[in-house]
This record gives C-alpha cells, structure tokens and sequence, in this order.
C-alpha cells in the first residue's frame, strides 16, 4: 500500500470504529428496546452487529498486488 492509501485504510478503520460506537450506544438501545415488537432489540442488535462484521471483513480484505 502507498502511504496514501494506508492512511485512508486507518481513516476508515476509525470511522467504522466510531459507527460500533455510535450503534451501540445505550440511548439508541432504549430507542429501540421501546418500539413495537417483541424482539425489535434482539433483531437490531443481531442486524447491527453482522453489519459490523462484514463492514471490518470488508475494510480488512487486502487487494491483490499486481
């Protein structure tokens, strides 16, 4: 990778960081926890969390060096 890339690599690192944090955060669990359904938090956090993995897999992935 140049150090341009790498950087860029590292930014989205921490913006990926920032977004697990972001989803969850216990204000937007009580949100969630509080709206119809029986299973509407175990449904986000299960969605929220296979997003996250595949984001950090995604982000993690190196490409093929010509």
């Amino acid at each position: 990778m140049t150090p341009t890339q790498d950087s860029r690599h590292h930014a989205r690192l921490i913006a990926l960081i920032l977004l697990a944090l972001l989803l969850f955060c216990p204000p937007l669990l009580v949100v969630v926890n509080h709206l119809p359904g029986t299973a509407s938090l175990a449904l986000y956090l299960f969605g929220a969390w296979a997003l996250v993995i595949g984001l950090a897999a995604w982000l993690m992935e190196r490409p093929a060096k010509h």
